[in-house]
């Protein structure tokens, strides 16, 4: 039986030398032809499945077909603290020139002002002057940082606030909303600012700003790594950041950046107006 599956048989028996029609194969020989043929046809099945299957076992083989990592670094444990891991990594890389942190994060962590619970912000979309309704957005699974200044009051010590510098803790209010959102799966982040970041050019100009971000608002940043946002691969000095990366960090932060007022709410909890800024 062996030699009869391994042989291989002419599809049609050779033509009689009379030019008859070649006779119809015997009832036991049909059987066999089928015999071979299922064999045959089960064979390139199982070579066909288990070509597949390796494909299926390569495609889902880790590092294969994943792209890069979005950062080197990320924070670790549950939700509840990973907020302060963002916080300290972050924050203890933002230097002054003189090599101090630029700022201290002092809270990170649900959204509350005096322990009191923040429930909503309130944009104002039409200026102080409109009768426009402001939007309200919910914050049910928000985060927020509280940036101080190494001065009074968390306000930066006098003299030492420029306009890169400003611009630099735009930057690391950004990278702890990347960060935010990346790992810590909130929806949006808000990042008060120290008391003294208003207008420079008036001291006393002590209105207070914060950025306010939201996860779909950033949704392309989060799909490529870091580093194609933040370009330096060291951080800069504040007056020396890159033109390039200057110009993305304006277009992510400047239309988020608010002067803010906290409200009672009705039931109890707080929420913050917010006004919009330009430049900052």
């Amino acid at each position: 039986m062996a030699e009869d599956l391994a042989r291989e048989e002419p599809a049609f028996p050779p033509a009689e030398p009379d030019g008859l029609a070649p006779l119809m194969p015997a009832r036991v020989e049909g059987g066999a032809h089928r015999i071979r043929f299922g064999l045959a046809y089960l064979a390139l099945a199982v070579v066909a499945g288990a070509a597949l299957g390796a494909t299926v076992v390569v495609l889902d083989r880790p590092g294969k077909t994943a792209g890069p990592e979005w950062s080197s670094w990320r924070p670790s444990g549950d939700r509840d603290g990973q907020p302060r891991q963002i916080a300290d990594h972050v924050s203890q890389r933002y230097r002054r020139p003189s090599g101090t942190q630029l700022v201290a994060v002092t809270y990170a962590g649900e959204p509350q002002v005096q322990q009191v619970p923040l429930s909503a912000v309130a944009i104002q979309t039409g200026g102080d002057d409109s009768d426009s309704p402001p939007k309200f957005v919910q914050i049910e699974n928000g985060l927020m940082y509280n940036l101080c200044g190494l001065g009074p009051s968390c306000a930066f010590p006098e003299g030492e606030l420029s306009e890169g510098g400003l611009q630099l803790l735009r930057r690391e209010a950004l990278e702890l909303a990347l960060y935010s959102f990346k790992y810590a799966g909130a929806d949006s982040v808000i990042a008060l600012l120290p008391p003294n970041v208003g207008n420079q050019q008036d001291p006393e100009d002590d209105t207070s700003r914060t950025l306010f971000f939201q996860k779909r608002d950033l949704a392309r940043e989060l799909e490529r790594p870091l580093r194609a946002t933040l370009l330096a691969p060291e951080l800069p000095q504040p007056a020396e950041i890159d033109p390039d990366e200057g110009l993305i960090i304006d277009r992510l932060t400047q239309p988020r950046l608010f002067q803010y007022e906290i409200r009672q709410a009705q039931e109890g909890s707080a929420f913050l107006i917010l006004a919009p800024l330009v430049g900052g």
